[in-house]
């Protein structure tokens, strides 16, 4: 007798669909590398992050200094490494705040609709109108420069989107016949948000996560080259770069190797962002 194929699930389908796209699996192995070597950059570091050595000033790569020194003496790779602490630390707390503002802001719009809707939509379209590294900007001068400060801040601007894409996708849930059950059977509406919608929109809000990490990571670059992000002594790749620019003449080696690190790490969120739209919505896959 032969046996049933047993059937897979949605999630399955989705795995399946992105292990056959090599670049995207390429991009996750080195985005768990990355990940792992910046939680252990303290004791795999080559030299004391406080380090100088100014009679030694900035050399270009050596057996002794694999990315070179800067001006001060400090080891190049001992900075990029911290520096890629502080740049994924920025890219993935900043993403979290504004995924808990826009799943939130955008199901709660969809899902009541009318007035409601109507109300907070506009919200976030007079939100859009303002410069974000303007607000960002005036944030800092106000309440002053702190790590913590700068997390909240580009979250508090990178939710608008996030809230759009959530709240079309809810407007087209909301009308299947799973929630008309759940409020037949009497769930209130912040059980169905929770139960019901939020989990059902997981693909759309997975994939534009991998999409924020990136351009959060790229504002902060923007802003610490600007001199209104990470302040010295700490560094981030878009403060090196920022310090490799007013060097790049002479010692090119400080703006190239904190540029290539911000690039590649760009690249690969962006080839990932790709790969689990393809993977998790089948229309759209390339397959």
């Amino acid at each position: 007798m032969q046996e049933l194929e047993q059937g897979r699930s949605l999630w399955d389908d989705a795995l399946s669909r992105l292990r056959k796209n090599k670049l995207a699996m390429i991009s996750l192995c080195y985005l768990v590398v990355l990940i792992i070597v910046a939680l252990i950059t303290p004791w795999i570091a080559p030299y004391s992050y406080e380090a100088q050595d100014l009679i030694l000033g900035a050399t270009p790569p050596s057996s002794e200094h694999w990315l070179g020194t800067d001006s001060l003496g400090r080891d190049q790779l001992t900075r990029v490494l911290y520096g890629s602490r502080i740049s994924l630390a920025v890219g993935f707390t900043a993403t979290s705040v504004a995924l808990l503002i826009g799943v939130l802001w955008g199901t709660v719009a969809g899902f009541l609709g009318g007035r409601v809707d109507a109300f907070m939509m506009r919200v976030v379209d007079i939100l859009y109108a303002l410069p974000f590294a303007i607000f960002i900007i005036l944030l800092t001068v106000v309440f002053g420069r702190s790590l913590i400060l700068l997390f909240l801040a580009i979250g508090a601007v990178e939710w608008l989107t996030m809230a759009r894409i959530i709240r079309g996708q809810v407007l087209t849930l909301r009308h299947q016949e799973f929630v008309e059950a759940a409020v037949s059977m009497g769930l209130n509406r912040w059980q169905i948000i929770r139960r019901h919608l939020i989990p059902n929109a997981l693909g759309p809000i997975i994939v534009y996560t991998t999409l924020t990490i990136p351009s959060v990571i790229l504002l902060e670059s923007f802003l610490s080259f600007l001199g209104l992000g990470i302040q010295p002594p700490q560094s981030s790749w878009g403060s090196l770069i920022s310090s490799g620019v007013e060097t790049m003449e002479e010692y090119p080696w400080l703006l190239i190797y904190p540029g290539l690190a911000l690039s590649i790490t760009l690249f690969s969120l962006n080839f990932l962002g790709d790969g689990l739209r393809d993977a998790l919505d089948p229309r759209v896959s390339k397959d």
